[in-house]
């Protein structure tokens, strides 16, 4: 999952880059509002300390792109491919992917609440550290994804399977989950007391 740039960024303005695609330019401390990016391709990208507000993303390619120290509010990401795709240390809120199909993403060390992922692919992917609350997660694939260190809290996941998942370091807390959609994956015996607790089932010895 581990990747680099092939070649050095170059500075530039997110305003300059409209309706275009963008390769190898580095974006730092600005706030986009309401932008829609449209079948477009971002390739070698980075943001850093960009605020995204009200933005949508529609059949747009992202590859080898990283986010890093951005928030994300009210922003739509709709039929979009990603593909070596970072975030670290981001913020999203409010935000909704619908139809996407995600591979060898990374989030890492951010914070995901109050968001809707629906008909999502999420392949060979790594979630580290990411403070999840009140998501809803309906219709998705998470297939050889690992989830570090990750707490749940009070989020839904609906007819959303796990295959091949490893998430025994991660916490649940208050979730709505079928506990057959784990079946393939790794979990700790923590993980079960957590889930079946919250169903109202105690184990004991």
């Amino acid at each position: 999952m581990k990747w680099e740039f092939n070649y050095s960024l170059e500075e530039g303005k997110y305003k300059d880059y409209l309706e275009m695609n963008i390769t190898g330019i580095h974006f730092k401390e600005e706030i986009l509002t309401g932008e829609e990016l449209k079948f477009q391709t971002l390739r070698e990208v980075e943001f850093q300390n960009v605020k995204f507000i009200s933005c949508t993303l529609n059949n747009v390619f992202l590859a080898k792109v990283k986010f890093i120290n951005c928030e994300f509010l009210n922003v739509s990401v709709i039929e979009s491919n990603f593909n070596k795709v970072s975030f670290v240390n981001c913020k999203f809120t409010n935000v909704s992917f619908f139809e996407c199909k995600l591979v060898d993403l990374e989030i890492k060390e951010s914070i995901l609440q109050y968001s809707k992922w629906e008909n999502i692919e999420i392949n060979n992917s790594k979630w580290d550290g990411i403070n999840l609350k009140e998501n809803i997660f309906r219709h998705n694939k998470f297939i050889d994804t690992e989830f570090f260190k990750c707490d749940f809290n009070l989020d839904n996941f609906i007819d959303t399977d796990f295959r091949n998942c490893d998430l025994k370091t991660s916490h649940f807390k208050g979730v709505n989950i079928n506990i057959d959609e784990f079946i393939g994956s790794k979990l700790s015996v923590l993980n079960m007391i957590e889930i079946v607790g919250d169903k109202g089932i105690i184990l004991e010895d």
